[in-house]
Formats: C-alpha cells, structure tokens, sequence
C-alpha cells in the first residue's frame, strides 16, 4: 500500500506505539491520586507537556490536552464567547474546517452575528475585508493557519497583527500547520491554537488548546476540574504521554525532503496530463499537500481505481467525506463545480519514499487511461495525457 493521505491521518510513529505501551502497562494510576502511582502518571502528563510547549513555543502551563483538533476549537470558541460577552461578532474565512464552522453556525442560530470573509482563486483571505470587520466591533476572529483541503498557508503573522491592532481576540486551527511548517505562538500575538496529535504521528484521539496565559478561560467541560480546572475528566495519560513523543520527534527530527517529493508528483502528473490543474498553486502551501483537478474525469472514479491498486488518496476532508458534498473550500475559491468534483488530494508525510511517488505516477496513469478507455465516444470529455 501506498498511503497519500496523511491529512487525514498519519501512520503512528513507532517511537509513540512504544512509549504508549510502556505508558500503558506502568503508568495506569489516575493522575489525580495523591499516591505514587498516581504521581507517576502525573508526572507523565507534565512531562509531555512540555514537550507539545516546546513544540510551538509555548509555556507548559498554557497547554491544555483535549482529545483532538474538533474539542479543541469547540472550547476556545465556547470560552471567547462566554468569557467576553461584549464581543457579539464572530469573523472566520470563507475556508474554515467544519470544526470551526459547526460551532459558529450555533452560535448564530443563537444571535451571534458571524462574518465569513472571502477568498480569491488561490485560497488566501481579503485582508482588507478582514480588517474592516474586526475593526467595526469588538470581535472574535477563528482562521485557520493552513488549510487541510489544499495546503494553503494563511497569513497568520499579518493576520495576528491586524487582530492586535484592532483589539480582537484570534483563536487559529493550526492542526495542519503543527509539525509541517514552524509554529512559534511566542513571536504572535495569538490567543488560542489548536493542535491533534494525529495529523503529526501521533496517537488518534489526543490533542491540546494553547491559551495565552493572559487570556480569561471559560471551560466546556466542567466537572473533576483536571487540567487546573480547565478541562473536567480524567486525564488520558496513555494518550497524551504518546502525543508528547511525538511532539518531541519533531522537535529533534525535522525534515525538508517532502516538498521537493510533493514537486515532483505535481510535476509528473501535469507532464502526463498537461490539463491537469493545482488548486491553490499561486500561495503558499504546505510542503506535504497537493490537490489536483483532472478536467472531465470524476475523482471518485479515479480513487477507486487507486485504491484498488494500493494507494490511498482522498477527495478532500475525511471529515466531511461522509457527506459527499462539494467541498466548500474549492468552491469558495471560485472553482467551478464541474472541477471540484474532478480534484483529488494527496498529503505525503516523512515516511513517503521517492520509489512511493514515482509508482504512484505509473499507477495513476493506468487508472487515467482506464477510465479514458471507457468514456463513450462523442458522450463527454476525455483525459488527453502527454506520452510519459
């Protein structure tokens, strides 16, 4: 199998299997316990908080472990707007992940007013736009630092900036951000980020809320009042002592070799199919992600046939992909909906191997053609490809 889907998910690290069945097998007290085993596991957890600290420049006492990248947005909005009632303005990007999106659109069902800022043909958001609707009132901002469908990389330094200008609280998704590309919450005026432990070789089902230090905190869970009261619930130290490992891999082990293999997979499948179109090509992106429309070709028919021939990709968000809806991200780029039906995503990750890209080249030709072969003559559009 080839697996080109690693922003849905990466293969755990087996450093992280490791220290999480180690974990698991010595450190099973409940960290709240005043006995040894109990501050066994507790040290456990501060521990790896430092290590996710660490990882994104923060101080372990503003790190607060969640179950992932959903629970984490859905608390720092929950606590933004309960902590700071006179701010009744909610502004994101047109490009937001569903976790942001689901709880902005209950909190204006409940009389929030939500600003959705658009985006031009290459995914980034009009700043000027952006600026206006902080500056009119006092408001909540939630962008996502780089986007999960196409790779684009939001400004998030200018947009920190005009965010500490106007007054504005910014909560950032920096789910596919953390690990991909540096992240340093010291240098920028953030109040909150969010992070999953999955998304960088990680455990599933582990993640952490950084909040300022400075910032006002309203918990969404309440109850045994664990994380200093700031998230109720018996710590997961299997999980977060696992999310720490491998935030410490990233630390020690970076790796600048994906972007030149997510390079030569775009430029072998534009060589192949010149019609080929990379969304987001003209901003910046993440060095992992590609997604790529092939005009006239349906991408589930595509997928198929690579999964079927051993190699995993996706037409987009996992988490929306249940739905079978149009992606709400392309299309708010402007892309017609007869090529955001035709795209495909590809996310490599530091396991991905360079013999990896070119077989999926070869394979993805085979399954071009395949699907050429059976489009019926005169009855639509059909894939020219260029001589490998």
């Amino acid at each position: 199998m080839i697996y080109l889907d690693n922003n849905a998910t990466t293969k755990t690290a087996p450093q992280v299997v490791q220290r999480s069945a180690e974990c698991a097998d010595e450190l099973w007290g409940n960290p709240s316990s005043r006995h040894t085993a109990g501050k066994h596991a507790h040290h456990a957890i501060e521990t790896a908080r430092a290590e996710v600290a660490a990882l994104i420049g923060a101080l372990p006492e503003e790190i607060v472990f969640t179950s992932g990248g959903t629970e984490s947005l859905n608390t720092a909005l929950h606590s933004a707007i309960l902590s700071f009632p006179e701010r009744r303005r909610i502004v994101l990007t047109a490009t937001e992940h569903s976790a942001t999106t689901a709880p902005c659109r209950f909190w204006e069902q409940r009389g929030l007013e939500v600003v959705r800022i658009p985006v031009d043909q290459h995914g980034l958001p009009d700043l000027e736009a952006f600026s206006a609707a902080i500056a009119d009132r006092p408001s909540i901002a939630s962008v996502i630092w780089a986007n999960n469908e196409t790779g684009v990389i939001n400004p998030i330094p200018e947009i920190a900036e005009l965010a500490h200008a106007h007054k504005a609280l910014l909560i950032t998704d920096a789910v596919q951000a953390v690990g991909k590309i540096p992240v340093n919450v010291s240098a920028l005026p953030i109040s909150m980020l969010a992070l999953s432990g999955h998304k960088f070789h990680g455990p599933k089902g582990t993640g952490a809320l950084y909040i300022n230090r400075r910032l006002r905190f309203e918990p969404l869970l309440q109850g045994g009042g664990q994380e200093q009261g700031r998230r109720s619930g018996t710590e997961n130290v299997t999980g977060i002592v696992g999310l720490g490992c491998a935030a410490s891999l990233l630390v020690s082990l970076p790796d600048f070799r994906i972007a030149e293999l997510r390079d030569r997979l775009e430029t072998g499948i534009q060589r192949r199919s010149p019609q080929a179109i990379v969304h987001g090509a003209g901003a910046p992106r993440l060095p992992n992600t590609t997604n790529i429309a092939f005009p006239g070709v349906d991408a589930e028919a595509i997928l198929i046939l690579l999964d079927q021939a051993g190699i995993c990709a996706s037409p987009g968000s996992a988490c929306g992909s249940a739905a079978r809806n149009p992606s709400p991200v392309l299309t708010a780029m402007g892309i017609p909906p007869e090529l955001v039906k035709s795209s495909i995503r590809f996310s490599l990750s530091r396991d991905t191997t360079d013999a990896e890209i070119e077989e999926t080249l070869v394979r993805l030709d085979q399954a071009l053609a395949r699907i050429a072969s059976l489009q019926p003559s005169g009855g639509g559009p059909v894939v020219r490809r260029a001589t490998p």
